[in-house]
């Protein structure tokens, strides 16, 4: 059984994308690991070959978005990306997506595990968001998605490759028949929010375009949403540990949400997740 890991991304550097440090956190665990990288003019490639793994396979593309609606492009991508997969399972990390090294044997055991179950197409992680710093998390975001699937040609990156689904059928595989994918509560750690708060705005404002075309109206500043946001007490992967003593906090000192009368109007709303 061989096992791929795969990505997408584009000027990492200048967004501030932890791609090195996500690459890094499964390398061990895989035998080749897929870079689709888009035309970038910040290092990003030069970046990506310093890693200096002979596993890493870069992929240029010029990443032309021809669909400019609902995040379209990212699935289509991704999909190109797995095309190029080798492995019998395909791990995906989104380029702001790290895995923690206490939890690789764990997951190599899984899908060694689904393997010997032909039914079982995908295998869902857990996420834990961390927002503004990386002392602070989101769990109010999605939970849980799939990472993990059959390198098979039938399961396919869809909406705006935030699930994954079976060729032909519709929906997410985690919304179908429960023999098709196998859940787990090992966490994918998502820094998607943890930037410079210009380079954040910069984000938002290219999203808003692969979402809703050319003529959506962009954002002037962004704005923290503290409300129901908690104190992360864990540990980060050891992958981190530089780019987490480089970065200074741009929100206010914390304080708890229960503390906070707004976030029992939102509790009311939208239910506790803790």
């Amino acid at each position: 059984m061989k096992i791929s890991g795969f990505t997408i991304v584009k000027n990492a550097i200048n967004l501030q994308y932890p791609v090195v440090e996500s690459i890094l956190s499964i390398l061990p665990i895989v035998d080749e690991y897929v870079v689709l990288l888009g035309d970038s003019q910040d290092g990003t490639l030069e970046m990506l070959k310093g890693i200096g793994s002979e596993k890493i396979r870069i992929l240029e593309d010029e990443w032309h978005d021809d669909f400019k609606a609902d995040g379209q492009i990212f699935s289509h991508l991704t999909n190109i990306a797995l095309s190029k997969c080798k492995g019998d399972w395909a791990f995906y990390l989104q380029a702001d997506e790290v895995i923690h090294e206490k939890d690789l044997p764990a997951l190599q055991q899984l899908i060694a595990e689904c393997d010997k179950k032909p039914s079982v197409m995908a295998i869902s992680l857990r996420f834990i968001h961390f927002y503004g710093d990386y002392q602070t998390h989101n769990p109010y975001m999605h939970r849980k998605a799939c990472r993990i699937v059959r390198n098979n040609g039938q399961v396919v990156s869809i909406w705006d490759a935030v699930a994954f689904g079976l060729r032909g059928a519709p929906g997410r595989i985690l919304a179908g028949p429960k023999k098709h994918y196998v859940k787990s509560n090992i966490p994918v750690y998502h820094y998607t929010s943890v930037k410079d708060p210009s380079k954040l705005l910069e984000k938002e404002n290219l999203i808003r375009v692969h979402y809703s075309g050319d003529q959506v109206q962009l954002a002037d500043s962004h704005h923290y949403n503290l409300t129901m946001m908690k104190r992360f007490r864990k540990s980060h992967p050891k992958v981190m540990e530089k780019r987490i003593a480089e970065f200074r906090s741009p929100l206010p000192p914390y304080r708890s949400r229960w503390l906070k009368p707004e976030f029992y109007s939102y509790l009311l709303r939208h239910g506790y997740k803790g």
